[in-house]
Formats: C-alpha cells, structure tokens, sequence
C-alpha cells in the first residue's frame, strides 16, 4: 500500500500591492532639506561637497536613481537614495530645480 498523500498546502496568498502615492510640494520640500544639510542651503556647497543648484531635475532624478540602484559609487548617497521611492526622487528633484529659477 502507498502512504497517504500529505496534505496540500493552502495557496499563498497574493503580494500586496504597494500604491506609491502622490509627493505633494509640500513634503517634497521638506525631503529637499536633508539634501541641503550637506549640500548647502538650496543646494549651494559653501565646500568640497558638490552643488546643486546648477542642476537640471532630470540631472538630480538620474544621479539620484543610480546612487539608489549601485551604478553610481558612494560612500553616503546610495544609502539616502535607497530610502526614496522613485516618485520622491522625482519631486525632490525637482523641488531643488525649481530653487534655481527663483
């Protein structure tokens, strides 16, 4: 005789869906202000730190994007970059752009 077959395992239950919300200006701003503890007030290096303020968003998003993924080396970025969504990267980007206009 065969032993019984052991008991089917309950299907696992799908992944959640993660909704990657909306960054309001407001949030994006205050995110901007970690960057300009380092990088100096709007992103304007008073040292050896490199400025911000002559970058395009599109500059900050992809060197941003490739600190976060490890194509780009770093000692401290890609560990601020990895705590970003993608669309937070987008709105502080563009946050810190937006300072060079005004």
């Amino acid at each position: 005789t065969t032993p019984p077959a052991p008991p089917a395992k309950p299907a696992a239950a799908p992944a959640p869906q993660i909704v990657e919300k909306p960054v309001t200006p407001a949030a994006a701003a205050n995110m901007a202000n970690n960057c300009f503890a380092c990088h100096g007030p709007n992103g304007v290096s008073p040292g050896s730190i490199p400025s911000l303020h002559a970058l395009t968003a599109q500059n900050i998003a992809e060197m941003l994007k490739a600190f976060k993924n490890g194509q780009r080396p770093s000692t401290v970025m890609g560990r601020h970059a990895k705590g970003y969504t993608n669309p937070e990267i987008e709105a502080i980007s563009s946050h810190i752009a937006s300072l060079n206009k005004k």
